[in-house]
């Protein structure tokens, strides 16, 4: 008998987002501690279709069947948020690209017409040349890609 589960989509991201802080920091032990930079981003119109990532029925929950109306109105509903973490994915701003980064804090907000607003929390592993170049671009909207990894339980049989 086979598990006929869906497997979850691989996480990916792209388009203009606004950086709305960073946090700059040292991490690890007292002997090695790098450089860590904390960056909030936010998307906006994002395909819903990547709600399926966090819960394949959030989609069925936020709009009404193939339309772009949004079934929840209720004014009283905060965002939707994930508590996931997505390690060591590969996240590029503007020209700057870095490897081995942490994903989290997902907010998602619905909107109509069938997308999303996405805000989430990144931690880059920069040179220091590359964080007066992060600084410069606080407040300011940037092409932004993020890629997860390959889910290592996925077989490609």
């Amino acid at each position: 008998m086979t598990d006929q589960t869906p497997a979850r989509p691989r996480f990916k991201v792209q388009g203009i987002a606004s950086i709305k802080h960073i946090n700059v920091r040292k991490e690890g032990p007292d002997e090695e501690k790098i450089l860590a930079v904390d960056v909030k981003l936010m998307f906006k119109k994002v395909d819903r279709r990547l709600c399926d990532y966090f819960d394949d029925a959030l989609q069925s929950f936020l709009w009404r069947g193939d339309t772009d109306a949004l079934i929840v109105r209720n004014t009283h509903l905060s965002p939707v948020s994930y508590a996931t973490s997505i390690l060591g994915a590969e996240v590029e701003i503007g020209m700057l690209k870095f490897f081995g980064c942490d994903v989290r804090k997902f907010v998602i907000e619905p909107q109509d017409g069938g997308v999303i607003t996405l805000t989430c929390s990144t931690t880059i592993y920069p040179g220091t040349d590359e964080v007066s170049r992060l600084a410069n671009l606080v407040q300011d909207e940037e092409r932004v890609s993020i890629e997860g990894p390959p889910d290592l339980f996925d077989s490609a049989a």
